[in-house]
């Protein structure tokens, strides 16, 4: 989501919206269940590691090619995201 808003070209923003909107609602919770785990230290310290990347990402990558790493570190997000909350049940 920290790379979208780095992004430069309009159209490209547009191709962005799914991958925000899948982490703005995985992000809360998985935000909470941080801010319960591990304590408010690491639940705020992780978006400012995030926002240092994102920065490097917009300063290296053009906009066709940050639109490629956003969507790759969406999915690669979304299987961690899965591990993390256990799917598919072992039961």
């Amino acid at each position: 989501m920290l790379a979208t808003v780095r992004m430069k070209h309009d159209l490209m923003l547009v191709f962005c919206i799914p991958a925000v909107f899948v982490s703005v609602v995985m992000g809360f919770a998985m935000g909470i269940y941080a801010f319960e785990t591990f304590g408010w230290v690491h639940a705020l310290a992780s978006p400012v590691v995030a926002w240092f990347g994102a920065r490097e990402l917009a300063r290296r990558y053009s906009a066709r090619d940050l639109l490629i790493a956003i969507h790759l570190v969406w999915a690669v997000g979304l299987v961690f995201a899965s591990i993390a909350v256990g799917f598919p049940d072992s039961e």
